[in-house]
């Protein structure tokens, strides 16, 4: 079945004017790289010299590659011996797309000491309840004993997206059996539970890392383009900056969990810190999304708005002209908000090909490195043949295989 979904997926692509890559590694239970999803570090190395043959034994032309999507780790990205730099020279019209969820992980990763202290007493109890067998099964029967929701606090994990924020409201929800079972077991970090000011920071770090959860799974999908998360992003982006004058005012009702702490604990007044933070999250935002990949291309979202007379759009002079027909055509107008984008420009390129073209050209690069992590998630083996069954949206071709197939006769 794998083999069957490859040579359909390589035959569209063959047809196909436009294709584009989203390149991600990590490596499976033995320790080995993944090249099933597309991965290679180095340009001597086999498994970059293996995707680069594979597009040649496949007859895959580079000239029609127009947008690549990776993380931005140096061995993909060098300037002259990352495999992105490769790719670009072989494939002119191809744009290098940053992962939106590499960066938002980025943005959120640096903390001002005082809360980096929070996060390090966090794993620090956790490291002590969950690396010894015995404690992780008492505080289990302490957790049944005292009724609580959970019975296990969770690993935290800097690899993947959305530990932090998982990790930080479990042990929120815990904190009391927590106290109880350091205290039991006469732990000095016991005493940070009792810590109404480091309850406040656990709620509120709690509480910011769910919503940069929230945005991380908006931002996830195997359907995604540009103009879907540069919105979610920018919308966060406006957040930040309104949280941080509310936090300033002493205004907290965004964040429920602290809202709650400080109803119960008037005496802490630390907002400045979740207002500086919330500032320096802001600004990291800006650092890592520094462009609007929408600028120019807003035409292509809604093409009855954007006045080429008027508005930048990114066009040669006969595209502009067919957009002002677009624009005024109301059988396309009718179409429009009914149809996905995509769809939406497939019935324009019925009268205005050229157009549909660049529009497509436009939607087509990847946002996102979700379909690699999807793959790694998965991932227990070196097993190329169950991720590609497993993440291509492509069905087996059943008949077809079967038909293939000798039949076993009876004797």
């Amino acid at each position: 079945m794998a083999s069957d979904i490859e040579q359909q997926l390589l035959g569209r692509i063959r047809k196909s004017p436009f294709f584009s890559l989203q390149l991600d590694e990590s490596t499976d239970v033995t320790n080995a790289p993944a090249p099933g999803c597309g991965s290679c570090l180095q340009l001597d190395s086999p498994l970059c010299k293996k995707t680069f043959n594979y597009f040649t034994e496949n007859g895959l032309d580079w000239q029609n590659c127009v947008g690549v999507c990776s993380d931005g780790a140096a061995s993909m990205t060098g300037r002259h011996r990352g495999v992105i730099k490769q790719i670009l020279d072989l494939a002119p019209e191809a744009k290098w797309t940053h992962c939106f969820l590499h960066r938002e992980n980025l943005a959120a990763k640096k903390m001002s000491p005082e809360f980096h202290e929070v996060m390090d007493v966090t794993v620090k109890t956790i490291n002590f309840i969950k690396s010894n067998a015995v404690n992780s099964r008492c505080f289990a029967q302490l957790c049944e004993g005292m009724e609580a929701d959970h019975v296990q606090l969770l690993y935290h994990n800097e690899v993947r997206w959305l530990s932090r924020g998982l990790v930080l409201t479990r042990i929120f929800e815990l904190r009391k059996e927590v106290f109880s079972f350091l205290t039991d077991k006469k732990s000095p970090l016991a005493h940070h539970y009792t810590n109404a000011t480091f309850i406040a920071k656990l709620a509120y770090l709690s509480d910011i890392f769910s919503l940069l959860n929230q945005l991380n799974i908006s931002l996830q999908g195997t359907n995604s383009n540009m103009f879907f998360v540069a919105d979610k992003v920018q919308a966060f982006q406006r957040k930040l900056s309104l949280w941080s004058k509310r936090a300033h005012e002493e205004r907290l009702d965004m964040f429920p969990l602290l809202s709650d702490i400080l109803e119960s604990s008037p005496q802490v007044k630390i907002s400045h810190s979740f207002s500086q933070h919330l500032s320096q999250l802001a600004e990291k935002f800006a650092e890592y999304f520094p462009e609007d990949p929408r600028e120019g291309h807003m035409w292509v979202v809604d093409p009855f708005s954007v006045d080429p007379t008027e508005n930048d759009v990114a066009l040669p002079s006969h595209l502009e002209s067919q957009l002002l027909e677009v624009s005024t055509d109301s059988t396309l107008k009718g179409q429009w908000g009914k149809l996905d984008l995509g769809s939406f420009w497939i019935v324009v390129s019925k009268e205005y090909p050229l157009l549909a073209l660049r529009a497509v050209k436009v939607l087509l690069p990847f946002t996102t490195t979700y379909l690699c992590e999807s793959g790694f998630s998965g991932l227990r083996a070196s097993l190329e043949a169950t991720l590609r069954v497993s993440l291509s949206p492509i069905p087996p071709r059943l008949d077809l295989i079967m038909s293939k197939r000798q039949a076993q006769v009876s004797h």
